[in-house]
């Protein structure tokens, strides 16, 4: 009977220690998955090839006309790599069309990135059913 105590409590200890691992992967968590964001003629500051999160910065000039810089979380270096998103596809000073995501819930200068498009066309998916890159009209697929 203390056997069977010992097994009920290790394994109950166990699927405890995997709830903060589910919570930090639930991108609901940090951002509102509920609402895209779009910015306009943004220019990449960085990009980051790291885990366990890559991650695009940016500035664009709000309607204000006001310079905000912003940063824009992705998958890990694997997947984006695997995705053909990896290497150098944002290089600094690479003018984009647009930049979409869902925002911060904290309301910081931040996103979960979805898709980017540079000015040929070709777009950058980070989410959704077309993970990768899509070559804009008249171009080869990368």
């Amino acid at each position: 009977m203390k056997q069977l105590a010992t097994l009920g409590l290790s394994a109950s200890l166990v699927l405890l220690a995997g709830l903060p691992a589910a919570a930090h992967h639930n991108g609901a968590t940090y951002f509102d998955t509920s609402t895209t964001i779009e910015h306009s003629g943004a220019t990449v500051v960085e990009y980051a090839i790291v885990n366990p999160h890559g991650r695009l910065s940016y500035t664009f000039t709000d309607a204000d006309g006001n310079e905000q810089e912003w940063s824009a979380e992705l998958a890990s270096a694997n997947n984006l790599r695997r995705r053909g998103l990896g290497g150098e596809i944002f290089k600094p000073g690479d003018q984009l069309v647009s930049v979409s995501g869902n925002p911060s819930r904290s309301g910081a200068n931040f996103m979960r990135l979805e898709s980017a498009e540079f000015a040929d066309g070709t777009v950058a998916n980070f989410s959704g059913p077309n993970r990768g890159i899509i070559p804009g009209p008249g171009r080869e697929a990368l």
